[in-house]
């Protein structure tokens, strides 16, 4: 009877093993289509659909704004349904996306295909945390952190990779094949969802109460702007305007400008490993580790500003790249002091909430920087062969606002209370009841 139980669980462990395994190559396509649209086609979408900047980069707009929604919806639905369910409805969604997207004939189905795809690929990640927490309760981090190098993969894909691809294979059948891919990585995903038994669905209602609790918090605000809207300069260069910049103004060829944003990804991804375990090393130090990155966005968007002015070659812009790809290693120190401002139960919202201002934010400057490109061409946009080129002017204007944004954070990071790894919620509390017990 025992040895009937122990192949009993084993073979649980091998579904569960296989359906995390199908969960992650949806994660890996979430993050591919998530950076990789419009940055790397952007030239091949303006030419194919006569459109403009604003209309090119209202592209990535709309799937941020919707992905940025769905970080909120995505918590509340793996904490009531399981993660299971939410990734059976989201992965639905995302193919459904990711299948219409490359057979839309005009900018309208575009969005829609681009809605479709945020509205899944929204719902993905967290519901991936709710399954890791289930399946591997006594190495949560270390299984979570190779789920996020594996999601990394798929944004590095979105580069150098795309962009070889798209030189040879028409950009729609790039695509329709990546479409196929999710479609066969999903259907993995509902045939290992029937070996593996169901978790019961929780009673309570689903409830905004706990992101309520996290804005009480002054210290949350700050963090939403430092974090959330310090964000959005990284994500504003690789998949929106990066690579555009590259072969615009410096005669960068498309292969080489996707390695950049290949580039840019590994950076990043080192550097969130790097400062996580130096913020542990110095006694869980964040505010100067968080300072420190954003000071790299600073910096960026600094001498991006002087090689538009003296004319610099690929290599000075691959470098402001990589400068502004380290300002976004500081999702290990923001989520940190999150769950160390709130009360220790809502960690999962504070961190919903953060995803949601940081991809919010990506939205509102990718639609913005969309409008200045065009505004700040001064009617010097040309258009060669398949791609509209910009003028510097349009390039400057883009950082900028990206050197506005810089300092807006670093602003807000200064104003931040340091936490040295202790949660301050707590701390206040047990203060109040000892100024209570001595009265």
């Amino acid at each position: 009877m025992f040895s009937a139980k122990s192949a009993d669980n084993t073979k649980n462990r091998k579904w569960d093993f296989w359906l995390l395994s199908a969960g992650v190559v949806i994660y890996f396509l979430v993050n591919f289509q998530r950076s990789s649209i419009p940055g790397t086609i952007f030239n091949e979408l303006q030419h194919d659909f006569n459109a403009t900047a604003a209309q090119v980069t209202n592209i990535s707009a709309v799937f941020m704004y919707v992905y940025a929604i769905t970080q909120l919806i995505a918590g509340l639905t793996a904490d009531k349904f399981g993660g299971v369910r939410t990734i059976f409805w989201g992965g639905l969604v995302f193919c459904v996306g990711s299948l219409i997207f490359p057979v839309c004939s005009n900018l309208s189905w575009l969005l829609a295909g681009r809605v479709l795809v945020g509205l899944g690929a929204g719902m993905i990640y967290l519901a991936l945390v709710k399954e890791i927490d289930r399946i591997y309760p006594n190495t949560f981090t270390s299984v979570l952190g190779t789920v996020i190098l594996l999601g990394y993969a798929g944004s590095i894909l979105g580069g150098l990779p795309l962009s070889a691809a798209v030189k040879v294979v028409p950009w729609r059948w790039t695509f329709a094949f990546i479409g196929v891919v999710t479609l066969i990585g999903y259907l993995l995903f509902v045939f290992c969802k029937h070996h593996v038994k169901s978790i019961p669905v929780r009673r309570e209602k689903l409830s905004l109460f706990p992101f309520w609790v996290v804005l009480q918090s002054r210290n949350s605000w700050v963090l939403l702007v430092a974090g959330g809207v310090g964000y959005a300069v990284y994500y504003l260069m690789l998949a929106v305007l990066g690579k555009k910049l590259l072969e615009d103004f410096c005669g960068t060829p498309p292969v080489v400008a996707g390695g950049c944003l290949s580039l840019m990804v590994i950076v990043s991804g080192g550097m969130n490993f790097l400062i996580g375990r130096l913020s542990t090393k110095f006694g869980n130090l964040r505010k100067p580790f968080l300072l420190l990155t954003l000071g790299f966005a600073l910096l960026g968007s600094v001498l991006g500003m002087i090689g538009l002015q003296l004319k610099a070659g690929t290599w000075f812009f691959a470098i402001v790249l990589i400068l502004i790809a380290a300002s976004a290693g500081f999702s290990a120190v923001t989520n940190s002091l999150m769950r160390e401002y709130n009360p220790p139960q809502y960690t999962g919202s504070g961190a919903s909430i953060l995803n949601f201002v940081a991809y919010l934010a990506v939205a509102i400057f990718g639609n913005i920087s969309g409008w200045m490109m065009d505004k700040f061409s001064f009617g010097k946009a040309e258009k060669v062969a398949e791609a509209t080129i910009y003028p510097a002017s349009s390039y400057m204007a883009v950082m900028l606002l990206a050197l506005f944004i810089s300092i807006a954070a670093i602003a807000a990071a200064l104003a931040l209370p340091e936490t040295h790894g202790q949660n301050l919620y707590r701390l206040k509390k047990l203060e109040r009841n000892r100024q209570r017990s001595i009265k």
